[in-house]
Parts: structure tokens; C-alpha cells; sequence
């Protein structure tokens, strides 16, 4: 007669997933606070070429890279795989920098109607 093979751990995805959250956490630790008044002001360029260093930095050994571009004239951070150059994330999206170009048009048909 044959036994069932069971799975050693039924949880696996559970444990999985807190080990991924426990790695994230360590990360998020590493990384340089922000103070409250500094994150109201607005941001230059340069302002962010420090702290994204320190973030590939400790992104390394996580197989993505942060890279920074000046794209539509604002200020674009893009999430890169480091082994296949592949992008992740951009911040902000594509779609946002379409519509904030589009609003920018917008306003400016408006103001040229009003004057």
C-alpha cells in the first residue's frame, strides 16, 4: 500500500512572504531618514544625487539599480535590473508625464483665450 506524498511545509508561501518582509524591512532600515521639513521643499537635482548613491549602494546585492534622468524637464528616478538592463519602475510613470504635459497645453490654450 502507497502513502501520500504530503508537502513538508503547507505554509511555505506564508514563510516566503515574511522572509521577503523581514529582507525589505533590513533595507528600509539602511537607508537615510528623511526629516519632515526637507520632504515639504522641493527638490533639485543634485539634492538627489547623494541619497541615490547611498540607495545603490545598498541595492547592490539586490540586483537593481536606481538611475536618475532629467525627462520632459522634471526630475524622472527609474528602477533598473542590473543583469538584464530591463526597466521595473519609473517614478513618476510615463502616463503621469504625459498628462502633466497635456495639462501644461491645456493651460496654456486657457490663458491665451482669457487674455
Amino acid at each position: 500500500m502507497a502513502t501520500p506524498i504530503k508537502e513538508s511545509s503547507t505554509n511555505w508561501p506564508a514563510a516566503t512572504a515574511a522572509a521577503e518582509q523581514q529582507r525589505l524591512d533590513r533595507v528600509l532600515q539602511q537607508l537615510p531618514a528623511v526629516r519632515q521639513s526637507e520632504a515639504q521643499k522641493e527638490l533639485k537635482r543634485d539634492d538627489l544625487v547623494k541619497p541615490l548613491q547611498q540607495v545603490n549602494e545598498v541595492m547592490n546585492n539586490y540586483g537593481i539599480h536606481f538611475e536618475m534622468s532629467d525627462d520632459h524637464g522634471k526630475i524622472v528616478i527609474k528602477v533598473v535590473n542590473q543583469e538584464s538592463g530591463e526597466l521595473i519602475r519609473q517614478i513618476p510613470s510615463e502616463e503621469v508625464l504625459r498628462i502633466a504635459a497635456h495639462l501644461h497645453e491645456v493651460s496654456g490654450l486657457l490663458v491665451r483665450e482669457q487674455a
